[in-house]
């Protein structure tokens, strides 16, 4: 008699989201950095895979036993219950990941006042001040916005407050209690506010504020959840945002940028700019100092004019450059860059490297990727090239000099480049290219292990030194014969003259 396979784990995987749930909402009690709704928001499709899997397993096990009738794979309460959990967690990433709702910045404590109705009020203040003053403001929820102006001699500001509440009446009510001031200390200039003393800590607080403030102010800004923009200011600028953006134009005095999430731009700089923590997009432009980038950013990483020295230090890439008169674009599996002028050196993981007309020294380590480099000029710096596995091209104009150290373990190797000086070796299971051209020069040192290697002549024959020497190298043609003649023909990728003999048939009459 056939009877039903009841080896079932239904059961189980609830229980085990719900141990799971609960672990993070515990977790939040001894850190309180932890946010559990964002990570439900991200990765509640967990629990389809993880359901899923438990549902395959039923099945094998059911096919392993036909002796029995296996249940069916899904009932109409679970279809029911996963059409409600994808519908669920759709709207939970939309309200906590994805939607700023009036450029409000979520978290678990703001869950609670999604369904609440949000009220938008207006308060204004201002301070004298001293010359160059140091302004200190921290703002838990908002964003901040500061201009300096050349005719201004005080600071004034506009604060816009959204408060979420269950009507006009409440919200008013805690808009009243809002109090804002500017007080100087310690030689400081202090913007504070009361919102944490009002009820829920005020977390259903939104503060947006805006500062018109003398041109020679330095400042430390602190936004936990808000964009942070300093604009026309001379002086040193220390700017901390935890889940937000962070923008600097027109600032002369150093930046300092401290992250944990959003995009990064910094432009127009007589400085030296600095970057610490992690986050997406970073773009840096028109730099008169040192750029430091430490930390790990998920996006595009743009840099353009960059006068001193550029460094990268992540996880993947350790970069030090200088003078960038072009711009660098970084991604994760990639590096494309132009108009470094001076000696680049680069560590890195897993990324296709393109330099177009780079002037001096290189250092290039890559685990895995295509490396091509392009000398704007002839190389009067040693260039060193390793790569696991990838190809390397190093394209050199017609007239350089150097020496030649190129070795393919598991490759190939070919050059545009030819003389007695250089030998190629396509044999073995290393070939490699070796010696020197032309006068000396400063050493070229290139090697992978699986890859092949090309050294490219940029623009052969495309000027005089280029077909004097070509004409040098040729070797002597032997007199007319009436049953053959040479010929001198273009061949390879280069076009490297190549000498043929035709034969010359007799025809009868």
């Amino acid at each position: 008699m056939n009877g039903y396979y009841t080896y079932r784990r239904g059961s189980i995987f609830w229980a085990l989201t719900l141990i799971a749930v609960g672990a993070i909402f515990l977790y939040q009690n001894f850190n309180p950095s932890i946010h559990p709704w964002q990570i439900i928001a991200k990765f509640w499709p967990l629990l389809i895979i993880f359901w899923g899997a438990s549902k395959l397993i039923d099945y094998l096990q059911a096919q392993a036993h036909p002796d029995k009738v296996a249940p069916p794979l899904f009932s109409a309460s679970e279809v029911v219950l996963l059409l409600l959990l994808l519908v669920f967690g759709t709207i939970l990433s939309k309200i906590v990941l994805h939607s700023d709702w009036g450029n409000w910045h979520w978290n678990d404590e703001d869950f609670g006042n999604v369904f609440n109705n949000s009220y938008t009020y207006t308060a204004t203040l201002s301070q004298a001040v001293k010359p160059q003053p140091h302004l200190v403001l921290v703002d838990r929820r908002g964003d901040v916005d500061v201009h300096g102006a050349a005719d201004q001699t005080g600071i004034e500001a506009v604060v816009k407050e959204t408060i979420r509440a269950d009507s006009d009446q409440d919200a008013k009510k805690l808009s009243d209690q809002l109090k804002f001031s500017i007080v100087e200390q310690a030689g400081h200039y202090l913007f504070q506010n009361n919102a944490d003393s009002l009820p829920d800590s005020g977390n259903n607080i939104h503060l947006s504020i805006s500062l018109r403030v003398p041109v020679a102010t330095t400042t430390e800004i602190t936004c936990e959840q808000g964009d942070i923009l300093v604009d026309g200011l001379k002086g040193d600028q220390n700017l901390v945002t935890n889940h937000g953006d962070a923008r600097a134009t027109n600032v002369e005095g150093l930046v300092r940028i401290k992250k944990s999430g959003g995009d990064t731009e910094v432009r127009q700089v007589k400085g030296s700019v600095e970057l610490d923590g992690r986050g997406q997009d970073v773009q840096v432009e028109n730099v008169s100092g040192t750029v430091t980038v430490n930390g790990d950013y998920e996006g595009t990483m743009q840099f353009q004019d960059v006068a001193q020295t550029l460094r990268l230090n992540s996880s993947r890439t350790d970069m030090t450059m200088q003078k960038l008169s072009g711009r660098l674009s970084i991604e994760v599996g990639s590096l494309d860059g132009t108009g470094v002028d001076g000696p680049f050196e680069i560590t890195t993981k897993a990324k296709d490297i393109t330099l177009d007309g780079f002037k001096h020294a290189l250092t290039i380590n890559d685990t895995t990727g295509d490396i091509n480099l392009h000398a704007a000029v002839p190389p009067t710096h040693p260039i060193s090239v390793e790569s696991k596995k990838g190809d390397i091209e190093l394209t050199l104009p017609s007239g350089s000099n150097f020496q030649i150290e190129a070795v393919s373990h598991h490759g190939e190797v070919d050059t545009d480049f030819s003389g007695p000086g250089i030998k190629v070796t396509h044999e073995g299971e290393a070939p490699s290219i070796m010696g020197s051209y032309g006068k000396g020069g400063p050493l070229i040192r290139l090697g992978t292990e699986y890859g092949a290697i090309h050294i490219v002549r940029q623009g052969p024959g495309s000027s005089e030194s280029a077909k004097k020497e070509q004409t040098s190298l040729r070797p002597p043609v032997p007199p007319a014969a009436s049953a053959s003649e040479w010929r001198w023909a273009r061949a390879g990728r280069a076009g490297r003259l190549v000498r043929v003999r035709h034969v010359r048939v007799p025809m009868a009459d």
